[in-house]
């Protein structure tokens, strides 16, 4: 069934959350909350990238490809394209990393203590909550060899799937323009908080314009200038 440009934002919606969650299962590799559940999360969540990757490539590809996709519809595909792309790469980089660690820090061994705690399982089923995955029959065991082997082909695939993107279909990143300002969101949402602060504040009223507060502060300003003509004094004439 051929995607639309709707589902197609969605797959990149649900990769961009997937990749996310593999970043913070991956970070916890070597520390000490490793262990065999965290490794079979992992790649749980990495098949669930995969899968999710793969349906996106073959929609972005097909669309993009069309001739007579053009103008603003195209202009979104590209974005789409871009912010695609960017979930590969990030994805890739991590799973290299993960691959790296893991040979460093197989199941069993010492763990480094890097401060983090509790369990991981809430971040492994939001990953795996995104739609369009089925996961693999017969799971190699966490940490294993067979384990390291699925993981190394895994990153081979991704980056085949990234030279066969890039020769499938060329949009340059620097042609694309993006539908608003870097940041423009985090703007957006800091203003409003900072709306909702002041509003909140004016609401309780200032409290730094509290009578009684006023005369505590010129009281005790008052005692502190006393005491220093007084020490001043004993200075002078002793």
């Amino acid at each position: 069934m051929a995607e639309t440009d709707a589902q197609c934002a969605a797959l990149v919606q649900s990769l961009n959350k997937v990749t996310a969650c593999h970043h913070h299962l991956a970070v916890s590799l070597g520390g000490s909350a490793d262990c065999a559940r965290l490794r079979d999360e992992l790649r749980r969540t990495r098949e669930r990238a995969h899968a999710v990757a793969d349906s996106a490539r073959v929609g972005l590809t097909r669309l993009l490809r069309d001739k007579a996709v053009i103008g603003e519809r195209r202009a979104d595909l590209e974005r789409l394209w871009v912010s695609f792309s960017c979930c590969l790469e990030l994805l890739e980089g991590d799973m290299r990393r993960a691959l790296d660690v893991s040979g460093q820090f197989p199941v069993g061994a010492a763990r480094v203590r890097t401060g983090m705690t509790g369990t991981t399982a809430a971040v492994a089923s939001r990953a795996l909550s995104a739609k369009d995955v089925r996961s693999r029959e017969g799971a190699p065991a966490p940490g294993g060899p067979d384990d390291t082997q699925a993981l190394e082909k895994d990153v081979q695939e991704l980056g085949t799937m990234l030279n066969e993107m890039e020769n499938k279909v060329n949009v340059p990143r620097w042609s694309v323009v993006a539908a608003q300002e870097p940041g423009a969101e985090l703007h957006s949402t800091a203003s409003g908080s900072s709306v909702a602060m002041l509003t909140e504040e004016g609401a309780r009223g200032d409290p730094c314009c509290d009578p009684g507060r006023r005369l505590v502060a010129a009281f005790c300003g008052g005692a502190l200038l006393l005491a220093f003509v007084l020490a001043a004094a004993v200075v002078m004439f002793a």
